[in-house]
C-alpha cells in the first residue's frame, strides 16, 4: 500500500469516528462546522474522510462530542452505525494491509529480497508476499526479527504511532 493510500485509510476511519461521536452527542454538521470554523461541506468532508482534519480541530470536536482525542487514535473505540462496518471490524484488515506496505518499504528500502527476507526468518517467500500483500497476520516475534533484519526498529510497523 502507498503511502497516499495509507493516509486514505486513516481518514476514513477518522471520519467514521467523527461521525460517530457527533451522533452520539446528537450534534449536527452546521454546529461543529461553525465550531470550527470551516464549511458545512468542508465538514462533511471530513467526516467522509475526504478532507485532513488538523490536530487542533479533532480536539475540539472531542471536546464538544464529550469523549477523549485518544478515542481517534485507539484501536477499540467502538462504534454502532447502521449499514456501515464499524472501524473495530475493518481496523484488523486495514492494520495488516499497511503493515504489509510498510514491510515492502522497509526491504526495498534495505535492498533486500523477499527470498532473503524468508531465509532470515526461516519461512517461504510464498508467506513473505503474504504478509506484504496484507493477507496473513505478521506475528509479532517475526516482525521483531524482520525488523531486525532490515535495520528498521520495530515501531517502524507502528499502524497508529504513539503520541509524544
Amino acid at each position: 500500500m502507498r503511502e497516499p493510500d495509507k493516509q486514505a485509510v486513516r481518514r476514513k476511519v477518522v471520519g467514521l469516528l467523527l461521525r460517530h461521536v457527533r451522533l452520539r452527542a446528537g450534534r449536527n454538521q452546521s454546529e461543529l462546522a461553525a465550531a470550527l470554523h470551516v464549511s458545512k461541506h468542508r465538514y462533511a468532508q471530513y467526516e467522509q474522510g475526504q478532507g485532513e482534519i488538523s490536530l487542533p480541530e479533532l480536539e475540539l470536536v472531542a471536546e464538544l462530542c464529550g469523549v477523549s482525542l485518544s478515542y481517534f487514535f485507539d484501536d477499540k473505540s467502538e462504534v454502532a452505525d447502521e449499514g456501515a462496518e464499524s472501524p473495530c471490524q475493518i481496523a484488523p484488515r486495514l492494520q495488516r494491509k499497511i503493515m504489509g506496505a510498510l514491510l515492502r518499504q522497509a526491504r526495498q528500502r534495505a535492498g533486500k529480497s523477499q527470498k532473503e527476507c524468508a531465509a532470515a526468518l526461516g519461512v517461504s517467500t510464498r508467506l513473505i508476499a503474504q504478509f506484504e500483500s496484507g493477507d496473513k497476520e505478521i506475528p509479532a516475534l517475526e516482525l521483531a526479527s524482520l525488523a531486525a533484519f532490515l535495520g528498521v526498529r520495530a515501531d517502524y510497523f507502528a499502524v497508529y504511532p504513539e503520541q509524544a
